[in-house]
């Protein structure tokens, strides 16, 4: 899926940190020890439909992300490429949550939830191609919870699209 930026889907910074560990997933350029990365959330402002496209992973964890209102999910196990979408009806931060089975604990985030340098979501990148396709936004996991400050935020990364909402013709 391709598209130009939604000037109806934002990125909040919340923080900006310095990655401890490079970025490295396939078919992405390399961020280098200590490049910044902002940390957020994911908003609206208008209705509408965000589609979440799984474009990989660097991490020896079991990862995932899940959209409660509808019960989907994107997992490490699915190829690159999966999207599963959802109808947004409200503005403010989208219902999202990453999760993670990080040995010995579980970590997880939501979106526009409690935010951690350990565990949290981060912007690689914004109108940004990857594999061929163009996203309004691509986020990381960053899954370190309960460790020391490791982050790199390539524990599973996710383009984002947003389409307005077309309202039915009047009869």
């Amino acid at each position: 899926m391709s598209g130009t930026a939604s000037a109806d889907l934002s990125f909040m910074t919340s923080s900006t940190l310095l990655r401890s560990e490079a970025f490295n997933i396939a078919g992405f350029p390399d961020l280098a020890v200590n490049t910044a990365v902002d940390l957020g959330v994911l908003t609206t402002n208008q209705a509408g439909i965000v589609t979440f496209t799984y474009l990989g992973e660097e991490s020896g964890y079991t990862n995932s992300l899940n959209l409660p209102a509808s019960g989907l999910s994107l997992f490490e196990s699915n190829p690159v490429g999966t999207s599963i979408s959802a109808l947004v009806n409200s503005i403010g931060a989208i219902s999202f949550k990453f999760a993670g089975i990080v040995s010995p604990t579980n970590a997880s985030v939501t979106n526009g939830g409690i935010w951690s340098s350990n565990t949290s979501i981060g912007l690689i990148g914004k109108n940004m191609s990857v594999l061929g396709n163009t996203y309004d936004y691509v986020i990381g996991y960053n899954d370190r919870a309960g460790s020391a400050m490791l982050g790199d935020w390539d524990g599973f990364a996710i383009g984002v699209n947003f389409v307005t909402s077309v309202p039915e013709p009047e009869t």
